[in-house]
């Protein structure tokens, strides 16, 4: 049984007519097991009223709950308009009962978040992960009305994971053991489709992989079912040079290696969860990112290796980062230093984008979030703190090693007078960072991909 593992994004399930496309492209597969993300821009949206329910604004957050039901039951309405069908009023029945209970949940949720003050991160995810919950059901319903032999598996009966709310890491031994359920489905001659994004903790809490996390379920699954493929059908005709989006000339790359891939999505290539290609690796599976908008266009190919001879393969970019400067106390020696500073990140689990290291100084690149005052206080005891925010960060990912001087040299001719806060280059990873202030960081990747990237 040679199973294909298809990956659906918001953008994917942004309305009836998209729904209809993704229903047609899991028609052509034999075996697909199918993970879907939340409608557009739902997933935000509950984050929102989370919040707004701690701050004890109940009416507005009731509204966008009320907003999110509504769309929801006139996306199903559409659908089945358009597919006539003696099963109509039953399914419709059953997808506004399926609506109206998670609904119901969430507004439980909001008036528990609203009295105690606060939004912890459990309850964060609890709300969180409903735009899955509510759009795996409907997709499976909408399939069978069109005669599709389409079940909807509950994720958390398969993604079992540890209780790091947020972010949490993935049982993969649970995992395996469940996702025979799934083999049994597709030998029945179902469809399985699940939610992406969540899962569950062993006291039976829910728990989010991270945003965008419903990539990282796909290679989950696609890991412990030893799929023929893992694909991931998005907006755009695979991965780009930059992102399309901002970068008007970037060029699709037909293949690059897990390695690359992986570099690219930690680094804000939005296409790809960061973690998405661990499982997949392991098992030496190849991953597609198509465009269900063209699905006849090859998109590109992830594999183990894969080789080109440009002397930068891509540019990814991402705002909202900052730097920290910890400078040491002349009592601390440097060796002495800078493992307590690294002991810090490690204690809160904060992944460094860039890193400039003295004997008496380091500067480090990261996410600005709300960990930053914590870190500074940790830091205030090793040495003196310098916290700068609004910075950006510019990554050139599968440098050629030979050709460093050269490309630096490109790079600062093409942003003229920018300033450049810190710069590092890693020979083992062939990358190289650029960090400068958020304000200029589009336009100087647009200069620097024309550089490099134009014939």
């Amino acid at each position: 049984m040679q199973i294909n593992v298809l990956k659906f994004g918001g953008t994917s399930m942004n309305d009836h007519q998209t729904w209809k496309q993704v229903l047609n492209i899991i028609e052509q597969y034999e075996y697909p097991v199918v993970v879907v993300s939340a409608t557009a821009r739902t997933t935000r949206q509950l984050v929102k009223i989370a919040q707004l329910a701690a701050e004890g604004k109940s009416e507005q957050a009731e509204e966008i709950s009320n907003g999110i039901r509504e769309r929801h039951i006139t996306l199903i309405e559409e659908f089945l308009k358009e597919n006539d069908s003696s099963k109509n009023a039953l399914i419709l029945q059953s997808c506004i009962k399926k609506i109206d209970e998670k609904i119901s949940k969430l507004n439980k949720l909001l008036h528990y978040i609203e009295k105690s003050g606060e939004l912890l991160p459990q309850m964060k995810d609890a709300v969180a992960s409903i735009g899955e919950q509510i759009s795996s059901y409907l997709l499976a319903q909408c399939g069978l009305a069109v005669n599709q032999m389409t079940q909807h598996i509950e994720a958390r009966r398969i993604i079992k994971t540890d209780k790091e709310y947020g972010r949490a890491n993935p049982n993969l031994f649970q995992i395996n053991q469940h996702c025979g359920s799934l083999e049994t489905v597709l030998e029945n001659g179902f469809t399985p489709i699940i939610g992406g994004f969540y899962g569950e903790a062993p006291d039976k809490t829910i728990t989010t992989l991270g945003f965008e996390g419903s990539d990282y379920t796909a290679s989950l699954l696609g890991g412990a079912l030893n799929a023929a493929s893992i694909e991931i059908w998005t907006d755009v005709s695979g991965i780009y040079t930059s992102d399309p989006r901002s970068i008007a000339d970037a060029q699709p790359i037909p293949e690059l290696s897990y390695f690359d891939a992986t570099e690219m999505a930690y680094f804000g290539a939005k296409v790809l969860h960061p973690s998405t290609l661990k499982p997949a690796q392991e098992r030496n599976i190849p991953v597609l990112v198509k465009n269900i908008f063209s699905p006849k266009e090859e998109g590109s190919r992830i594999v183990r290796e894969s080789n080109h001879d440009r002397e930068v393969l891509a540019l990814s970019f991402k705002g909202d980062i900052a730097t920290v400067t910890v400078s040491a106390y002349e009592t601390v020696m440097g060796y002495s230093f800078l493992t307590k500073v690294f002991e810090v990140l490690e204690n809160y689990r904060l992944a460094v984008d860039a890193v400039n290291t003295t004997e008496a100084s380091v500067t480090i690149a990261l996410d600005n979030s709300d960990m930053l005052d914590k870190l500074s206080k940790e830091f205030i005891e090793i040495g003196n703190v310098s916290i700068e925010n609004k910075k950006g960060i510019i990554t050139l990912i599968g440098c050629s090693v030979n050709s460093v001087q050269v490309l630096t040299d490109r790079i600062f001719k093409a942003v003229g007078n920018v300033d450049v806060d810190l710069l590092s280059f890693s020979k083992e990873k062939r990358i190289l960072n650029l960090v400068l202030n958020e304000d200029q960081l589009v336009e100087s990747t647009q200069k620097i991909h024309k550089s490099l990237f134009s014939k």
